[in-house]
């Protein structure tokens, strides 16, 4: 499974990013260290870079300056997982620091000299054939955020940056530049997912939660529970600063999608509210995406479920409407992993 990010960047930032093949995103912790929300915030960012394995597909997206207008740059592969890393970047990088210190590798495959304004992007949400990408995160955690898209949308983006380049530079040599500016050993530590929990086996935030579930879907994990899917996409957007928590699609070739899994998560109880937002995600994804109802399943995650939940459920499959799937999860201290199990009604 090969999943596609988008990194936003500034121009100080992407010009040492570019440097030596490494993209950054804040850590609100650093930035914000005083907000009493920092920590969790911080565990969203985290979030935002999870999952991301080698091969994935990289754009980065230049924010708009006095120089140029925002843009896309790309197409670049991911050759790490996400690592934590507080030094500069390397021993002379004056802008990525401690402040954006959850990382990830990169190659670049096709140097494409050319950028595409991101008015080219937003043309093509208009026509609906780009819609997992958002300007703005509902909950973003700073300005360098890592914002994921669909293969399909990946594929079009890519499509657009040839049609801007009809000749393609010669792909930087990351190796030899961080030779040049000796970065040659870098510290990498896990990413610091706090994993405290509330009671037993219940995690105290939710995005860690989150966290934990995108590394197991990027290792092709829970084929039992959810079948094989073929992309997955965290935090999309569906309108009214309202986000998907985990989408799921199994394509059929390589455009159409056969199915869509709406995975909302709830770190403790799963209560009527959340189960409103999901069956209003289920009913916007029928409305904007889906050919058919029967492409659409909301599943909801949680710890434990509201009697109100469970009999709501039940009473939907009574009359033969959509099923909603309700899976419980626990979260083992001491292998720091999920397991998730069918919720009995």
């Amino acid at each position: 499974m090969r999943k596609a990010k988008i990194f936003v960047v500034n121009d100080n930032t992407w010009e040492e990013h570019n440097k030596v093949g490494i993209a950054a995103i804040n850590d609100p912790m650093e930035s914000h260290p005083r907000n009493r929300n920092a920590n969790a915030a911080r565990q969203s960012a985290i979030a935002e870079i999870s999952g991301i394995r080698p091969r994935d597909i990289i754009f980065f997206n230049r924010m708009v300056s006095e120089k140029h207008p925002p843009e896309i740059l790309g197409v670049y592969e991911a050759v790490s997982k996400p690592y934590y890393d507080p030094s500069p970047l390397f021993p002379e990088a004056e802008h990525v620091n401690e402040k954006l210190p959850f990382r990830v590798e990169f190659k670049c495959l096709y140097h494409f000299k050319n950028p595409i304004n991101v008015d080219e992007i937003w043309a093509l949400k208009e026509k609906g054939q780009i819609w997992t990408l958002q300007q703005t995160r509902g909950n973003a955690v700073g300005a360098h955020a890592c914002i994921s898209i669909t293969q399909v949308e990946a594929k079009l983006i890519t499509k657009l940056l040839r049609a801007n380049n009809i000749i393609e530079g010669k792909p930087i040599d990351y190796s030899k530049n961080r030779k040049e500016v000796n970065l040659r050993n870098i510290p990498k530590k896990p990413l610091p997912l706090d994993f405290r929990c509330d009671r037993k086996g219940v995690l105290h935030y939710e995005d860690v939660l989150k966290a934990l579930l995108l590394e197991d879907f990027a290792e092709n994990k829970h084929q039992e529970i959810f079948g094989e899917y073929d992309d997955v996409i965290p935090n999309v957007p569906t309108g009214a600063r309202k986000e998907i928590d985990i989408l799921l699609l199994k394509y059929n070739g390589k455009d159409d999608i056969v199915w869509f899994q709406i995975l909302e998560l709830k770190h403790d109880k799963f209560t009527m509210k959340e189960l409103q937002r999901l069956i209003d995600y289920e009913k916007w994804l029928i409305r904007t995406r889906a050919e058919n109802p029967l492409q659409v399943h909301p599943i909801a995650i949680a710890a434990t479920f509201q009697n109100k939940v469970k009999e709501f459920v039940k009473g939907r499959e009574k009359y033969r409407e959509r099923p909603i799937r309700l899976i419980r999860y626990y979260f083992d201290e001491t292998t720091k992993s999920i397991i998730l199990e069918e919720e009995t009604l």
